[in-house]
């Protein structure tokens, strides 16, 4: 047993096991406990309804409350389960397996961490509302009513979006790409937890080939923030507001989710500008903003001295030019 543990493809030169084993534990964990969770819930929820007289035994109708249980407050205890296992799993994996401390994983309090989460949260409403305003003037897009409708549901999901944020973030960016760190490759660095990021939305309703693509496009937006900053603030920030704006602010799907928004934005047609049924994230023109968004993070970083690999600053011998 011992020889098969210390195998090579279980551990690498330094004796640490390998980095794919870690995130394949992590990944596996989580869908395991979520699908114990769900099954769970829902059982729980379906025997209490039928004694209760809300589903009826014989022929599986559902009444008004029940009705509202499964359409809308079960999608969202569902969502709040998932994005609560996304944030503990890798973060039970890190601290108490891995022995790492919680700031190796992006979430540093040290630097400029609310300044970036701010510049994040701004370039994502930015994103998000051009994306929007050529949508509804030349995309197929129609706003049913410009006045806006606040209800319960609408501000529960802007919660949930913290927690969405917050649980891909730490999953893809901060676990994922912390442990990739020891391959030195700043290429898998950047393009593994984004692949992975693109592919954990592959179960979405009216999800597109152009739809995945964009969001892996995303995920390489995202990881660039990550390594030029040393931080996940940014990457949390922008992805709050891009979800917040896009579903809640402009009432348009949300990765192919339909959530309650302040105004709904209506497609009278499905093209390649809006996305369809899958919203703007299957449409050409988030990726144009998002590869614009890794352009401009290029710049917002440029004086920055931070080298992901070996997660501090660079030392001052490096910071030089050839001729110095």
């Amino acid at each position: 047993m011992k020889k098969v543990w210390n195998n090579k493809l279980i551990k690498n030169k330094y004796g640490q096991v390998r980095s794919g084993w870690l995130i394949l534990a992590v990944m596996a964990a989580y869908n395991l406990i979520m699908y114990a969770l769900s099954y769970l819930l829902i059982e729980t929820l379906r025997k209490i309804l039928t004694s209760t007289g809300d589903i009826n035994a014989a022929t599986g109708e559902l009444s008004q409350f029940a009705g509202w249980i499964d359409s809308t407050a079960l999608p969202i205890l569902l969502q709040i389960i998932t994005e609560a296992v996304l944030i503990l799993v890798p973060i039970i994996m890190w601290r108490n397996i891995m022995k790492r401390p919680t700031r190796e994983l992006g979430l540093t309090t040290a630097g400029t961490p609310k300044k970036d989460c701010r510049a994040g949260m701004l370039l994502g409403i930015i994103s998000c509302t051009i994306v929007f305003l050529i949508t509804i003037t030349v995309g197929g897009g129609h706003v049913v009513s410009w006045v806006p409708r606040i209800t319960g549901p609408a501000i529960i999901w802007i919660l949930i979006f913290i927690l969405v944020a917050f649980g891909e973030e730490i999953l893809t960016r901060g676990f994922i790409m912390s442990t990739l760190r020891r391959t030195r490759n700043i290429y898998i660095i950047l393009l593994v937890p984004s692949v992975i990021f693109g592919l954990i939305h592959l179960s979405n309703p009216n999800v597109t080939l152009l739809s995945v693509t964009n969001i892996i496009i995303f995920g390489i937006l995202f990881s660039y923030m990550y390594i030029k900053s040393g931080n996940i603030w940014m990457c949390i920030g922008y992805h709050f507001t891009w979800n917040t704006f896009q579903g809640i602010i402009y009432g348009m799907p949300v990765s192919g989710l339909n959530v309650p928004g302040f105004i709904t934005t209506e497609f009278t047609q499905n093209n390649l500008l809006n996305g369809g049924g899958f919203g703007i994230e299957g449409g050409i023109l988030t990726t144009i903003v998002s590869i614009l968004g890794i352009i401009f993070i290029k710049y917002y970083y440029r004086n920055s001295e931070y080298d992901f690999i070996n997660n501090n600053q660079k030392p001052k011998e490096n910071r030089k030019g050839p001729n110095s």
